[in-house]
């Protein structure tokens, strides 16, 4: 996607306009805080899993501040968040220059929570895990997937798109299938995948081959950077997991590809979700948003 450079002045604009086209330019983003810019290299735009926050979430303004300061355009609530009015939470959002597109619910309250949802003028409303219980058998895959699909007629209804967030556990072996599998044949087609990419890599996937082959469905991307380990894991509460992530461009993981091949695909949403980090907030925020504002897609 093309955008547009500065100029320094009207004559050199008019006589480099003939340049401009062939040029990689920067996206310019107009900062409504403090009337400066933020760009980023490939002109995608990138926000925050509000869960990444999580222990910051009594000062809600404060780190909606900050995260629009540091560069990010949009961040994604989930269900720590849901705790004000949905108008409230919206104008909180937006008066920090900020947008929300999608949002986590909870698996089990996702029906009586889609009228909130769409009072929070979201795009996507998201499902991000099923119950444990369910996860070591295809029965309670399917039993999972009729549940979901319940819940996306009524979020579609309420003019919204619904989708699915797979962790690792989906990926496991069961009886010559995956879970995974089983979600992506009996959910709605009209259902939507926001692949983690740092989960699927978790769980010994290779997240190319995972939105080539879903790319009907894919919508959203999360990002997290996976450390190098020659292990993979079946459950996101392994102990093992919470020392393999890190901020993009520390790991193994090959964004450049990734956010390359989803851009392809069509996906406009690009949100870090860092479970753990050994920074600061601040500062994992900061070395994520650097990386990924300069990377070249």
């Amino acid at each position: 996607m093309l955008t547009r450079r500065r100029f320094a002045g009207l004559a050199v604009a008019a006589a480099g306009a003939a340049l401009i086209a062939p040029l990689k330019s920067r996206a310019l983003l107009a900062d409504p805080l403090n009337s400066q810019t933020v760009s980023t290299r490939s002109g995608l735009e990138f926000g925050v899993q509000l869960f990444m926050v999580r222990n910051l979430l009594n000062d809600l303004p404060s780190i909606l501040h900050q995260i629009r300061e540091v560069g990010y355009t949009h961040v994604e609530p989930f269900s720590a968040a849901y705790n004000r009015p949905a108008k409230e939470l919206k104008s909180l959002i937006a008066n920090n220059g900020l947008k929300a597109f999608s949002g986590h619910f909870d698996y089990a309250t996702l029906e009586e929570k889609v009228d909130y949802a769409a009072e929070l003028g979201l795009k996507y409303m998201i499902c991000p895990m099923i119950p444990p219980a369910q996860w070591d058998s295809l029965d309670g895959f399917r039993l999972a997937a009729e549940h979901l699909n319940k819940a996306a007629v009524k979020a579609r209804a309420a003019g919204m798109n619904f989708g699915y967030h797979p962790h690792n556990y989906e990926f496991k072996p069961l009886q010559g299938q995956r879970g995974f599998d089983v979600l992506m044949q009996e959910l709605d087609p009209a259902t939507k995948l926001q692949l983690d990419v740092y989960w699927a890599v978790e769980a010994g996937q290779n997240p190319l081959d995972l939105m080539r082959n879903n790319r009907s469905r894919l919508a959203l991307i999360h990002i997290k950077d996976r450390k190098p380990s020659k292990s993979f894991s079946f459950s996101p509460f392994d102990s093992m997991h919470t020392h393999n992530c890190t901020e993009a461009g520390s790991g193994t993981i090959d964004w450049t590809a990734v956010l390359g091949d989803a851009r392809k695909f069509g996906v406009t949403q690009f949100i870090v979700d860092q479970d753990e980090t050994g920074l600061t907030i601040e500062e994992s925020l900061r070395t994520n948003w650097k990386y990924l504002s300069q990377l070249s897609v």
